[in-house]
């Protein structure tokens, strides 16, 4: 390197001298580090940044962080430098926090390696042999450790800025005068400052935060349920700093960020001009800084805690907003319902005011007489052309003779037939009649037979969450969503009459197998609901709890008004003239008083669905986070605190 003449000059040159005026030479290259003008002018900086600040984010790193990682950081970069010219024997720093800075001072012992040159010294003519010799030289070094922030991290840089020599072990004494010596010892440490800053440059203390740039919102995590099928953009929000304020005291580090949305221009702010400061005047600007930032964080954030080694709030106002910003577009879910069978089972009676007896006859129906014709023709024309005669045929004539006479006897036969049947049918309907009669004076119930059936259905509904809306304390959000239902049913209707019911309701079994559809459109719908923070492990859950959509439709076919317009169950079934139904809803009406259904299976049959669809509950989840000092994890708790979303890393 370009010390090496240095070097081995001042090897030969410290075995003839004195330490103590040499070290005070060498020292006066190495003015004492002063720190006031540079930290006045940090606070400087960083109350021209809170006069105008909007924090959301609210950083606190307790010293016991600072005093436990920075030192071991600066003395194992310090130690691993590798310089020809020094080895580092031993370096113990110790790092304290004061107004607006964290200053260094670490206690150095060096050796200066062996050598065996000649040189010329200087511009001189002369030359000095160096023996093999070792030099060792113990002193004080003092710096500073910046602080800034980037991204999700906090960096902490440290400088050497001055240091002082407290000893120089050697042998011999050398002629050259002190002066000389300390102008060629002081290069070989400028040297080492410089790589020892360079290294603490290209390798800072690094503190991750964990409050990052974009934020994510799981779909997945957000809706639970299998059955749901989500579709939705990519949903994230993606936040940078827009300014940062830090204060430095006594015990920790604070940092304040403003977040934006979109990456920020260059910071064009100009650097104050450092100008030299008294230690009162750095006392009166820190505390009007103190103050300020105190009642800046307090407006946003909870009070800090002694208890947190590490902790970080996020206020709930930004949650709000990224969370607003995230969930703007629509989302839509779909969830595959099924409607369960409904069965029933039940009794079809009717009360006696309700049935005209006279209805119970039946008309008289008998098919006309279809006997053959027997009115042939007979004549026949016979003789040559000029004397031609019509005659009749005496066989075809006895053959119509004996075709009247059957005829004629068939007709009686039928005359006398039709005659009993319509006697018949009237004693019949006499008898029902009276049958009816006698149990309409009997009981005030006629039982006629059994109503059975079926109802199940499936289906798909659709909400369409169009926006979400939180308000700024995140205890409530208000939510537009609309949507609709589209499902199919199938119902199996069965009648089986019993007793009088062969004659009142019908003749015969009947059943009837009918599909139905669905269709609901739901309106657009604000739904104010309550947010509930529910704790589930080391997770933080916030809950919305949809209300049910309500909704009231329309079944087309309805199976009751498909089953009485069917013409089977008109031929089968005269119910509909028994009880003298003259429209098709009064006949519904008047059939399902005759039967005890629950209401939802009276509700399906009519065709109408008065119901509801439940959206299974919202949760946004938050993950704890873990604090990295230099990649040292350390895993935070999580909390829902008044104005702010908190993740904290306690003491022990």
């Amino acid at each position: 390197m370009k010390y090496t003449k240095y070097l081995s000059i001042l090897v030969a040159a410290i075995a003839f001298t004195s330490c103590k005026p040499l070290k005070t030479a060498i020292n006066n290259q190495f003015p004492p580090l002063s720190t006031i003008d540079q930290q006045y002018a940090s606070i400087e900086r960083n109350l021209v940044e809170i006069s105008d600040f909007e924090p959301h984010v609210g950083i606190n790193i307790d010293k016991d962080i600072i005093l436990k990682y920075l030192p071991t950081e600066i003395k194992n970069e310090a130690e691993s430098i590798d310089d020809e010219n020094i080895i580092i024997q031993n370096i113990e720093p110790k790092v304290s926090l004061d107004r607006q800075g964290i200053l260094i001072g670490a206690d150095f012992s060096i050796l200066i390696p062996k050598n065996d040159v000649e040189i010329k010294i200087l511009n001189e003519n002369a030359k000095i042999k160096i023996p093999k010799e070792s030099i060792e030289i113990k002193g004080y070094l003092n710096g500073l450790t910046a602080v800034s922030t980037k991204s999700d991290s906090l960096y902490l840089r440290s400088a050497v800025n001055s240091l002082k020599v407290k000893s120089i072990k050697f042998r011999k004494k050398t002629k050259l005068p002190k002066e000389t010596l300390a102008k060629l010892i002081s290069p070989i440490l400028k040297n080492y400052i410089e790589n020892l800053n360079g290294a603490f440059l290209k390798k800072p203390t690094v503190i991750y935060t964990g409050w990052g740039e974009t934020y994510k919102v799981s779909l997945k995590k957000m809706f639970k349920d299998p059955n749901t099928e989500v579709i939705a953009d990519s949903l994230k929000a993606t936040r940078f700093i827009k300014k940062s304020c830090i204060r430095i005291k006594s015990d920790g580090i604070s940092v304040m960020i403003q977040l934006m949305k979109d990456k920020p221009t260059m910071d064009t702010l100009t650097t104050p001009a450092i100008t030299e400061k008294t230690n009162l005047e750095l006392k009166k600007i820190f505390n009007t800084f103190n103050e300020k930032y105190d009642s800046t964080w307090i407006s946003i954030f909870e009070p800090i805690d002694t208890k947190h080694l590490a902790v970080t709030n996020i206020s709930k106002l930004e949650i709000s907003n990224i969370l607003n910003e995230t969930l703007s577009k629509q989302i839509i879910l779909k969830q595959n319902f099924i409607i369960p069978e409904a069965t029933f089972n039940e009794k079809l009676e009717v009360k006696k005011a309700d049935i005209d007896c006279q209805k119970v006859r039946t008309d008289f129906n008998y098919p006309n007489f279809n006997g053959d014709s027997c009115n042939w023709d007979c004549m026949h024309t016979i003789g040559p052309p000029w004397a031609r005669i019509r005659v009749e045929d005496p066989v075809c004539a006895a053959t119509r003779r004996a075709c009247r006479i059957r005829v004629e006897a068939e007709r009686v036969a039928w005359q006398i037939a039709r005659e009993t049947a319509r006697i018949a049918n009237q004693v019949e309907n006499e008898a029902k009649v009276g049958a009816c009669n006698i149990w309409r004076e009997t009981t005030g119930l006629l039982a006629l037979g059994r109503f059975k059936g079926d109802v199940s259905g499936s289906g798909k509904a659709t909400i369409n969450l169009n926006s979400f809306n939180f308000n700024p304390d995140l205890s409530e959000i208000i939510l537009k969503y609309s949507g609709g239902v589209d499902a199919k049913l199938k119902a199996n209707l069965e009648l089986k009459p019993i007793d009088l019911g062969n004659i009142f309701f019908c003749f015969t079994n009947y059943d009837k197998k009918i599909s139905s559809t669905i269709n609901v459109d739901i309106p657009e719908v604000n739904s104010k609901i309550s947010i509930t923070p529910r704790q589930e492990g080391e997770d933080l859950f916030l809950n919305i709890q949809v209300d049910k959509v309500r909704y009231n439709a329309s079944i087309n076919p309805s199976p009751l008004h498909s089953l009485l317009l069917d013409p089977e169950f008109q031929l089968k079934c005269p119910i509909s003239n028994l009880l003298n139904l003259a429209t098709i809803g009064i006949g519904a009406g008047k059939f399902l008083d005759m039967i005890k259904l629950a209401p939802e299976h009276e509700l399906l049959l009519l065709g109408k669905v008065s119901g509801s669809y439940g959206i299974d509950a919202i949760e946004i989840p938050f993950k704890p986070i873990n604090f990295k000092i230099n990649g040292e994890e350390k895993k935070s708790l999580i909390f829902w605190k008044n104005k702010s979303l908190q993740f904290a890393y306690f003491k022990s």
